[in-house]
C-alpha cells in the first residue's frame, strides 16, 4: 500500500512556507510606515467592512498563518492520526490517505496565499478583487468535496 506523500505534496508545503515568509516579512517591514487605522475585514465582495489598529491588522494574518503552518503543514504527514481512515476498507486507503493529504496542502496553501494578499491589501489601504474570495472559497473548498467522494465511492 503506497501512502508515502507525492512531490506535488511538498511542493504545495514549500509554496505555503514562502506565502507565509512574505506575510511575515512584508508585515514587518511595513509595519513601522502604516497610518493608524487599516482595513481588517472584507465582505464577501471584497469591499472593506471592518477597520482596526495597525497592530492588529498586520499580526493576524501573520499568527493565523503562522497556526495553519504549524498544525496543518506536519500533519499531512501522519495519516495514523487522521479520523477518516477508521472502517475504510483496505482496498481503499491508499487513495482516499492521498486526497486527504492533498486537500490538506490545497487548504494550506490557498489559506496562506490569502493571508498574504489580504495583508498586501490592508497595507495599500484597497479593497479586494471582487474575485479573490470566491476563488479562495473554491480552492479550499473543492478539496473537501473530492475527500467526502473518495470516502464514499464504491
Amino acid at each position: 500500500m503506497n501512502t508515502k506523500p507525492r512531490l506535488i505534496d511538498y511542493i504545495f508545503l514549500g509554496l505555503s512556507a514562502l506565502c507565509f515568509l512574505f506575510t511575515l516579512i512584508y508585515g514587518c517591514i511595513k509595519l513601522p510606515q502604516l497610518p493608524d487605522m487599516l482595513p481588517s475585514h472584507y465582505n464577501f465582495a471584497g469591499e472593506i467592512d471592518g477597520w482596526s489598529g495597525k497592530a492588529g491588522a498586520v499580526s493576524a494574518p501573520i499568527v493565523f498563518g503562522f497556526i495553519l503552518l504549524v498544525i496543518l503543514g506536519p500533519i499531512q504527514f501522519f495519516p495514523q492520526v487522521w479520523n477518516n481512515t477508521q472502517g475504510v476498507p483496505a482496498y481503499k486507503l491508499p487513495r482516499l490517505i492521498r486526497a486527504t493529504r492533498t486537500m490538506m496542502s490545497l487548504m494550506l496553501l490557498s489559506s496562506e496565499a490569502f493571508m498574504a494578499y489580504t495583508l498586501r491589501c490592508s497595507v495599500r489601504l484597497s479593497p479586494l478583487h471582487p474575485a479573490a474570495t470566491p476563488i479562495y472559497f473554491v480552492l479550499f473548498g473543492v478539496p473537501i468535496v473530492v475527500v467526502l467522494v473518495e470516502t464514499f465511492r464504491k
